[in-house]
């Protein structure tokens, strides 16, 4: 199949999405999100979001944290650590009448059947401060990712950033490209259900990486919802269109992620057909720009 034939179907599938209902989208990576080392809950909110800054911050490989009592239970050893807690915020109900903690469930049942009793309840804000794994000794290994090997580089997408000049790193959880420094950064490729999903990330990132002021220069304001739209819709089209020159053939849920992600963009735009032909010709020029740099005939292309 021509790739000019690949991108005709392509563009009728997006089409054809706009009319479609709402279709899940899934991450293409295993996302750590971070946890209790004990109860292996998940942290929630600003909990969440600030370990995962210190996670990134610190380059911390372990997505589990654990309290100094916990750490102390366990007979575990903190190592290199000081300064390093990082404050956790949890709330309680406490109950006033009888001078005592109830659990959530409890209290929310209790409510529901007496609501006029929910003064005699109050929220206490607790403070604890929590460790990452890596400054403990004695914490088991974990079983990270149901995968036993890293998936290999591709020599396509290796010579396009090569070629681009622009810098890539593997790390922490998130794939983004950075106007300001000019990076690509990805989960570790052991993190990625499978080769598709690997590559079609790398290749989304690297059409984002087109668009700075000495490449294509799209002129993106990412602090504007519309713009931001319009430039994610390019770059995952044109990853869609790159992903077919490699010869690596979807399946049908890696179909439905691509329609999924362009359905969720598309719908902050008000003239939505009209913005897809647009965000299509824009792929074109990403995938154009890329074939002409890389100079790589088909044949060449590694399977």
């Amino acid at each position: 199949m021509k790739i000019s034939k690949t991108k005709e179907e392509l563009v009728n599938m997006y089409i054809d999405s706009l009319k479609e209902g709402k279709i899940p989208w899934r991450e293409r990576w295993v996302s750590s999100l971070n946890v209790n080392g004990i109860s292996d809950k998940e942290y929630k909110g600003i909990n969440q979001l600030l370990l995962s800054y210190v996670t990134y911050k610190e380059q911390y490989n372990d997505n589990r944290w654990f309290t100094y009592y916990q750490i102390k239970q366990k007979g575990y050893k903190l190592k290199d650590a000081k300064g390093k807690g990082i404050p956790v915020e949890f709330y309680s109900v406490y109950d006033i009448k009888n001078k005592k903690k109830v659990d959530f469930a409890d209290y929310e049942r209790l409510v529901n059947e007496r609501p006029e009793t929910k003064v005699n309840y109050r929220l206490i804000c607790n403070t604890s401060y929590v460790f990452n794994a890596s400054l403990i000794e004695g914490v088991p290994e974990q079983d990270k990712y149901p995968y036993d090997k890293s998936i290999p580089a591709n020599n396509f997408i290796k010579k396009i950033i090569s070629k681009l000049g622009v810098k890539y790193s593997e790390r922490g959880n998130e794939a983004f490209y950075s106007p300001t420094t000019d990076e690509i950064v990805l989960p570790e490729s052991k993190k990625f259900y499978d080769e598709y999903s690997y590559y079609a990330t790398q290749l989304h990132e690297i059409s984002h990486s087109t668009g700075s002021k000495d490449r294509l220069n799209r002129n993106i304001d990412f602090k504007d919802k519309k713009s931001y739209a319009r430039e994610e819709l390019v770059a995952e089209i044109s990853s869609s269109f790159l992903m077919a020159k490699l010869g690596i053939v979807p399946e049908s849920e890696d179909y439905n992620n691509h329609k999924s992600y362009i359905q969720s963009w598309i719908s902050i735009l008000e003239d939505k057909p009209n913005e897809l032909f647009k965000a299509v010709n824009e792929s074109n020029k990403v995938y154009d720009y890329i074939n002409d740099l890389v100079k790589v005939k088909d044949k060449e292309i590694e399977r």
